[in-house]
């Protein structure tokens, strides 16, 4: 039997954000404390804070300048973990003990740095070459991303690590109460920023609305940066609970997810998981993670977005058979195993 491994997770990022990265380390974790085979210990959780505020912005400067560079593997080390996991690409940014593993989901910093706040693109800048040269070993969530890593970073391929993120359990079951919105509806879920692409979304729901299609646009997620012109019959919902979510996920015509790039791309995954058919962007990791799973197109293009949200409403039938079929390929039970191998690597 192996040697039960105790490995420290820091789970700082937690307080600033629930999408994207959030949801990835939220899901490891719990998955990790199922495991049998690892103690994990979470580092630096603590209460949400909400973004804008002064003390938002100065707890963010402390994180990058304290707890990263230099806090967060004290704690790993006072924790008594052989193995110290960063979930996202803010981490230390020097050689030391524990040995470090750091996820890394995307390269949009390198491939569309426009679509990036000002200070996250500052900041990386000046640190994500640091971050993957301390690391022992770099997880990738994608094929895409771990050739990014290779090709646009000169991270050796040796110490590149593919290992897929997962979908929470409850997105298999039936949802737990209705949706939020009355139908029907097309769903969007994501933080609105440039690179989700909401703009030609927006232009290609018109498009559709003025075909005779009866669905609205509704938009979940954080409110994130830059402004987009959504049309009057779009619905903003937010952040919402999971349950929430599970619900407009169940209750959807399709989600669609445009993006003009992506390293993994959880949504399709939960969506499919809940029986929802899927139309996705045919760009960055989002093939690779789809599969045949869902309808695929140009997210240059706001007429191949409408044909495709059409087509997948269309087809909803087969479509939530084989989502379901693929969803389950990337449960987190299934997929934790890859993240633990890692560490027992370096440990």
């Amino acid at each position: 039997m192996p040697t039960r491994l105790r490995v420290a997770i820091d789970l700082r990022h937690l307080r600033y954000g629930a999408a994207g990265t959030a949801r990835y380390a939220r899901g490891l974790f719990g998955a990790l404390a199922r495991h049998p085979d690892v103690d994990a210990v979470g580092l630096g959780d603590g209460p949400f804070q909400a973004a804008g505020s002064l003390a938002w912005k100065l707890s963010v400067l402390r994180e990058d300048l304290l707890w990263y560079p230099f806090l967060g593997r004290r704690a790993a080390r006072r924790a008594g973990a052989a193995v110290y996991h960063c979930p996202t690409h803010r981490a230390p940014l020097s050689p030391g003990s524990p040995p470090l593993v750091v996820t890394v989901q995307d390269l949009v910093l390198l491939r569309r740095p426009e679509t990036m706040s000002s200070y996250n693109r500052a900041y990386l800048r000046r640190t994500l070459r640091r971050v993957v040269g301390a690391a022992d070993r770099v997880i990738a969530t994608s094929r895409y991303a771990a050739d990014d890593l290779e090709g646009l970073l000169g991270v050796p391929a040796e110490k590149i690590r593919v290992a897929p993120a997962g979908v929470d359990d409850r997105f298999f079951a039936p949802p737990p109460a209705a949706p939020p919105v009355a139908g029907p509806y097309v769903l969007f879920v994501g933080t609105r920023e440039p690179r989700k692409n909401l703009a030609r979304l927006a232009e290609a729901m018109e498009s559709l609305r003025r075909q005779g299609r009866p669905e609205r646009l509704v938009i979940a997620g954080g409110s994130g940066w830059g402004d987009v012109a959504l049309g009057g019959e779009t619905v903003v919902l937010g952040a919402v609970s999971d349950e929430s979510l599970h619900a407009l996920y169940a209750g959807a015509g399709c989600l669609a997810f445009p993006s003009l790039d992506e390293g993994f791309g959880l949504p399709p995954l939960e969506a499919m998981a809940a029986g929802c058919p899927v139309m996705a962007s045919a760009a960055g990791a989002l093939p690779e993670v789809c599969g045949d799973a869902a309808v695929l197109v140009d997210p240059l293009s706001s007429d191949a977005i409408a044909e495709g949200i059409s087509r997948a409403l269309r087809e909803a039938g087969a479509l939530r058979a084989r989502g379901r079929r693929r969803a389950v390929e990337f449960s987190w039970a299934k997929v934790c195993e890859a993240v633990v191998n890692v560490y027992r690597e370096v440990a």
